[in-house]
């Protein structure tokens, strides 16, 4: 995507039927390839009474701010009301940017300002909460224990199948020669079956993402250099892990692969994890990346 296309920001957000697009907003999005939830904080200016009364109900909580200012004790985790944003450009359209459900809402006074804060975690409840008690008999296959982890998750299976048929190819899959029994936090055995399985996982959007250890998505690379929203100049450290800041390029994703053309750096590296910044009344439409090269 070229530069010229980068212009003219495009912003959508709702917070389960009620659709905030219009309003000044900014947000923080932090998303990684690792199984922990990806978060996302959102500040909304000026909204109605009716309408910040209808978020205190949905999920009351505590005081959020953004960025370093973030403070406070850990947000209860309530029920799922779906928080979705969006972002991109007038010319490619909006690209799905964080999808989660909401934690905590709080409303306060700045100056002639009513701003309401609102926090969010995809998937992060199934994460801390799901739990699993089931046995399985000898020459049940193994895809058999991963499905019943991906149901107990209680959340998108995402490319579940497409990984089965993988394990299948790859002969990993077979029967279990003795039984066995899952017992405990899905996090925690869903994790344990994938180091086995040598895979990745972790929930993106509201969707379980599996990914080959150390490999990328099967998606087209998004070539990234001063003319593509490049912002500044990249580095690299003594581990191979590269920073660099972008545009808020549509198709960010942890997991999917990079091929950075700058002067001081050149090759390809898979994002492990980036935060995204916005305000649709201010300068800020970027994300800071990590990736490792690849």
């Amino acid at each position: 995507m070229s530069s010229a296309e980068l212009f003219d920001r495009r912003f959508a957000l709702t917070v389960g039927t009620l659709d905030v697009s219009d309003f000044h907003c900014r947000f923080r999005v932090e998303k990684t390839l690792k199984p922990e939830p990806n978060k996302a904080l959102i500040e909304i200016w000026n909204l109605s009474p009716d309408h910040r009364a209808l978020l205190g109900e949905l999920a009351p909580g505590k005081k959020i701010k953004l960025g370093k200012k973030k403070g406070g004790t850990a947000p209860s985790l309530l029920g799922k009301v779906p928080c979705r944003l969006e972002v991109g450009y007038a010319g490619p359209g909006t690209d799905l940017l964080f999808l989660g459900d909401l934690r905590t809402v709080d409303t306060e006074i700045d100056g002639p300002d009513w701003v309401t804060s609102i926090s969010s975690g995809d998937g992060e409840r199934a994460f801390r909460t799901a739990r699993i008690n089931q046995s399985f008999g000898a020459k049940v296959p193994t895809q058999t224990a991963l499905r019943a982890l991906v149901k107990a998750l209680g959340v998108g299976e995402g490319n579940l199948s497409k990984v089965v048929s993988q394990l299948k190819l790859q002969g990993q899959a077979s029967l279990l020669t003795r039984g066995i029994v899952l017992s405990g936090p899905v996090s925690r055995l869903m994790t344990d079956y994938c180091r086995a399985a040598d895979l990745e996982w972790s929930i993106q959007d509201g969707a379980l993402q599996f990914v080959d250890l150390n490999k990328a998505l099967s998606e087209t690379a998004i070539k990234l250099t001063p003319d593509t929203g490049l912002v500044g100049s990249p580095s690299v450290d003594a581990a191979g892990v590269m920073q660099c800041k972008c545009l808020l390029i549509p198709g960010l994703r942890c997991g999917r692969i990079v091929v950075l053309d700058a002067a001081e750096i050149k090759g390809q590296f898979r994002i492990e994890s980036f935060v995204a910044e916005g305000d649709t009344h201010g300068d800020d439409w970027t994300a800071e990346i990590k990736a490792k090269r690849y």
